[in-house]
Order: C-alpha cells, then structure tokens, then sequence
C-alpha cells in the first residue's frame, strides 16, 4: 500500500469514528445542582439500564474541555447506552477564565455534590455509577475514590498527575507561580501560549497531604489511565497498575499523543483513540 492510500484510509477511518459518536448524539439537560455549580446531563436515547459517568474537567477550563472533548464523550456514551453528568467546576469552570479563584477543596465538594445529583436522577443505577477526570479532572476523581470507594464502581482518568501534589507544586512546576504566591499572596502562570492566569495561595495550600498515589492504593473498584506519550506530566502509569488495588486496572499509552491528545489536529486521530477506548472502558466495567 501507498503512502497516499495508508493517508487516506486512516483519514477515513478516523472520520468514521467521530460520525459514530456524532450520530449518537442525545439531548442535553443543562441543570443546576446548586446554586453556584451547573452542568449538563445527557441520557441515551431509547433504552437505558441507569449506568452513568460524572465527566470532571482540567485545569482551568470548562465542563466540555479542549476541543469539546468531554461533550463528545458524553454522546459517545450515549450512543452505547450510558448516561452523563459534566459540570463546571466553581471558581474555575470557564474556558475564557483567567482569575481562578477554585481550590482543591472545592473540586473534591463539586465532585461529591454532582455524584449526590446524579445519583438521585430517576433511572440512575447507584451501584453502576462511574468517573472520568481530565489532567486535574483525574486527580479529583482519583482523590474522591479513595475517600468515598463505594461511591464508583469504574475510574478512567486522562493524563492524570501522580504522587504527592503539594511536593511537586513546591517543585515549580508552574513556573514560579508557586513561590510568587506563597509570597504575595497570589502568583501568575502562562500556560503553553494558551491564557495567562493567577492563582491564589489558598489554591496551592488546598494541596497539602495530596497524595494521588495513596488515594488509589484505597479505591477497589475497576481503573484506567489514558495518556499519551508525549504528556508533559511525568510517565507514572506503571506505578498506577501496580497500586491500582481493583480489576481490572489497565493503563493506555496512545503514542505521539500530547496532553490533551492532540484534540486540535484531528487528522492524527489521537483525541479520536481517546475516546474509543474511554467508551470501551464504560461499557465493560459499569
């Protein structure tokens, strides 16, 4: 086979996957959980046997993240059959947002709050509810399953930080935003040419005792890492499934793929992986 051929077939390919998730999107429901914290539930068109996923964002964005990346999640989920709940995360959740006033602490409060909600909506399988995190998102859901482990019965993260958070915040893993906080009370970080934002000291303290590794080693449900090859975060997928006390526990390596998987240059089918095998994941362990 051709260069030219192998281009176009993975082209195709790649353009069937996204109509498949297309062509199974459902209808959004924007709610309010409570008065500062909204989101948007999406329930499968016809049948459905109550399994759901809270989909928690990064850093600094918001409830659809890069490149729409968790709203194309959801309808996948849809399309098989699983219900979602996405929200924006307070004092953080907007993509335009350069002032962020969220903490650690009230990452972990939303995420309790949206499992409370969804799991009061009728139809709602309690035992079969599970979690998807993003970067920071992952670091919630990893944090809120080993606090609350019956609370999930599946965790998939993506590109998910590791170990202890405060130790390596005090690393200057934001650039100098860290000491500048710890100083003046509040510190400013560019993040790769995308925005510019300052984060207060209260943010940076709310991760003292952070310690993702020790949350999994408490969490026996079913986990999955996702992250590619080139994340900036360093590799600790390895670590994870040998901590992971639940089953399965598996780790995805999607080579090439950046942080955020590529999710603007589509034609790498990178972001398009993603999501394939997160769906995968929910339909065999929810």
């Amino acid at each position: 086979m051709c260069i030219r051929s192998r281009h176009i077939r993975r082209t195709l390919l790649i353009w069937l996957s996204l109509l498949s998730v297309l062509a199974g999107f459902a209808a959004e429901t924007p709610v309010t959980i409570n008065p500062e914290l909204k989101g948007a539930w999406v329930v499968p068109d016809g049948a459905w046997d109550g399994r759901t996923v809270l989909l928690l964002h990064g850093f600094a964005s918001d409830m659809n993240d890069a490149g729409d990346l968790l709203k194309r999640l959801a309808h996948g989920l849809a399309a098989q059959g699983i219900a979602s709940l996405r929200i924006n995360f307070r004092g953080e959740g907007d993509a335009a947002r350069t002032q962020i006033e969220s903490t650690f602490t009230t990452r972990l409060e939303d995420t309790a709050a949206a499992r409370e909600f969804a799991a009061s909506q009728p139809g709602v399988a309690a035992g079969r509810i599970g979690v998807l995190g993003f970067s920071l998102g992952g670091s919630t859901a990893i944090v809120t399953g080993g606090r609350q482990p019956a609370w999930f019965r599946s965790i998939c993260v993506w590109s998910s930080p590791a170990g202890d958070q405060y130790a390596a915040m005090s690393a200057d893993v934001f650039g100098g935003a860290f000491a500048q906080a710890m100083r003046a009370g509040i510190g400013s970080v560019e993040f790769n040419g995308w925005k510019t934002v300052t984060l207060r000291r209260e943010f940076f303290e709310s991760f003292r005792g952070i310690d993702l590794d020790k949350s999994l080693a408490k969490y026996p449900g079913a986990f999955l890492s996702v992250r590619g090859s080139e994340d900036f975060l360093p590799p600790r997928d390895a670590e994870f499934m040998k901590i992971a006390k639940g089953s399965p526990a598996e780790a995805v390596l999607i080579g090439g793929a950046d942080h955020i998987f590529h999710v603007f240059q589509p034609e790498l089918g990178h972001a398009a992986r993603a999501l394939e095998v997160t769906v995968a994941w929910f339909v065999r362990t929810l």
